[in-house]
């Protein structure tokens, strides 16, 4: 999804609802055209099926946008509880053989995104690749849209 660049002023209110509404219909055309609007890597993926394995769960995670962080809003990643499915106000996809479920309001922030997973001398963890964010924090947990 191609973004435009951002002004080097702060957005005005009308201006981010545009821009949210923009995302929203990205994530509509991406679901009704099949087409998964993030993207899991194989590496976060066979850590997901890895995890899902050691306690019993299905090969899957539910990602949340939820308010909070350093930079306004945080990512929230839960592997599927057993039976868990997805709900009629649940997004639905499928990416290197892995489920995820969200929200829509979730789905809004995060299309077009990719789920990596990382593991290094100094980070081990999931590392989302959002072209939404106007502003990460250093750890890579929140972001500001």
């Amino acid at each position: 999804m191609a973004e435009a660049a951002a002004p080097d002023r702060p957005l005005t209110l009308e201006e981010k609802k545009a821009a949210a509404r923009a995302r929203a219909r990205a994530a509509r055309q991406a679901q009704e055209a099949g087409q998964a609007f993030v993207t899991i890597s194989p590496a976060a993926a066979d850590y997901i099926r890895q995890a899902a394995a050691e306690r019993g769960r299905p090969e899957g995670v539910r990602l949340r946008i939820l308010a909070g962080g350093c930079s306004g809003l945080e990512y929230k990643l839960d592997l599927l509880e057993p039976g868990e499915a997805a709900g009629p106000a649940d997004r639905e996809i499928r990416s290197n053989g892995v489920t995820m479920l969200m929200d829509l309001k979730s789905a809004i922030h995060v299309t077009g995104s990719v789920i990596d997973y990382e593991q290094g001398l100094l980070r081990r963890g999931f590392r989302i690749n959002n072209p939404n964010a106007t502003s990460t924090c250093s750890c890579g947990d929140s972001f500001g849209t």
